[in-house]
C-alpha cells in the first residue's frame, strides 16, 4: 500500500510541476506578444502622424507661397488676412501632431493605452481641422487662381 502511495504522490507531483511550467511559458508568450502589438501600433501610429505632418508642411507651404505673391499684388490683401490666418492654424495643428509624436516616442508598455488614445484623439481632430481649413484654402486659391486668369 505504501509503495502504490508513493507512486502515486510522485505521479500528482510530476503532473503539477508540469502545469507549472506550462502557465510559465505561456505567460512568457503572452508577454512577447503583447510587446509586439505594443511596437507595432506604436510605429502604425507613429507613421500616420508622420504623414500628416508632412500633409501639413505641404499646405503650408503653398500658403506661403500665396503669402509671397499676395505682398507683392495690393489686389490680393483681403487674402493675405485669410492666409497669414491659415498659416497660423497649420503651424499650431504641425505642433500638435510633433507633441504627439514626442507623447509617442516616450511611452511605455505601460503608459500605452492612455498615450495610444491621447494619439488618436489628436489625430483625428488634426485631420478634420486640416481637412476644414485645405476646404477654405482650395476655395480661396481657386479665386485667385480664376482672379489672375482674367
Amino acid at each position: 500500500m505504501r509503495i502504490f502511495a508513493l507512486i502515486f504522490l510522485t505521479g500528482v507531483m510530476v503532473s503539477l510541476s508540469s502545469c507549472t511550467t506550462d502557465r510559465d511559458n505561456n505567460r512568457d508568450n503572452n508577454t512577447e506578444t503583447v510587446e509586439v502589438d505594443f511596437d507595432k501600433e506604436r510605429n502604425e501610429l507613429r507613421d500616420e502622424l508622420r504623414e500628416l505632418r508632412n500633409d501639413i508642411d505641404r499646405e503650408l507651404e503653398k500658403v506661403d507661397n500665396r503669402l509671397d505673391r499676395a505682398s507683392k499684388d495690393k489686389d490680393l490683401e483681403d487674402d493675405r488676412v485669410k492666409l497669414e490666418k491659415a498659416n497660423r492654424d497649420l503651424t499650431q495643428e504641425r505642433s500638435r501632431v510633433d507633441k504627439t509624436l514626442e507623447d509617442i516616442e516616450s511611452a511605455s508598455e505601460e503608459t500605452w493605452a492612455d498615450v495610444k488614445v491621447a494619439a488618436r484623439n489628436t489625430s483625428n481632430d488634426v485631420k478634420t481641422a486640416f481637412q476644414r481649413m485645405g476646404n477654405e484654402l482650395e476655395a480661396l486659391f481657386e479665386d485667385n487662381d480664376n482672379d489672375t486668369q482674367e
